[in-house]
Formats: C-alpha cells, structure tokens, sequence
C-alpha cells in the first residue's frame, strides 16, 4: 500500500513540475493580417485583426517608414498550451505620433501584398 501512494505522489509531483516548465514554452508569436480600419477623429485608428486560435492577442506594430507612407503590420501573442480552436476578431488602436504637417499613408497589411490604406493629415 504505501509502494502505491509513493509512485501516486511521484506521478502528481513530476507532473506539476512538467506543467510549469511546459507553460513557459507555450508563447508564440506571428504576424497577423488586418481585417478592418476604423478612423477616428484623433487620427489614432481602430485596427481589426483576426488571430488564429482563443489564446490570440495583439503583440505590437511592426512598422516600417517610407517617406509619408507607414506600412504596418500587426503582431499576436499566443500565450498558453491549451487554446480553443476559434478564430476571433481583435481590435486594438494605432497610435499615429508624427507631428510635422503633411499628408500621411497608412498601410496596413491585409493579405500577402495587399494593404488597407488609410490617410491621415497633419495640419
């Protein structure tokens, strides 16, 4: 009998420690397509993103500069091993900074060499 409560409290023990070494290699990253762009009148858009399983959420921008032209993608977090298996909309806000006057592009990627383009104008 206690041969049997040994291995049961090995078996409990071994498996807590392996559920927290497995949780911190449950984090994954990936770029994410854009779904829709909402203006605002702050010139901050409201970004909607669609991420691949219940674990997904916004990560950051990735942006890159060309001239007046923004183009940005969107970045998910995935944290946590077991995640279900629908593919949510997520919104968060872009927080354009630029502060010279001029006309700027917003490009948001939306597929694999397409963009939603909003334009935001500094006066």
């Amino acid at each position: 009998m206690k041969f049997k409560v040994l291995i049961l409290l090995a078996v409990a023990f071994a498996g807590c420690s392996r559920k927290a070494s497995t949780d911190q290699n449950c984090i994954k990253y990936a770029d994410v397509y854009v779904t829709e762009v909402q203006k605002t009148a702050t010139n901050n858009p409201s970004v909607s993103f669609q991420v691949n399983s219940g674990c997904g959420q916004f990560n950051k921008f990735i942006q890159k500069s060309e001239g007046n032209t923004r183009i940005i993608k969107v970045q998910a977090v995935y944290k946590g091993c077991m995640c279900t298996m629908d593919m949510p909309i997520r919104t968060t806000t872009y927080t354009f900074t630029e502060k010279t006057p001029g006309t700027y592009y917003l490009k948001f990627l939306s597929e694999e060499n397409k963009y939603i383009i909003d334009t935001v104008v500094i006066k």
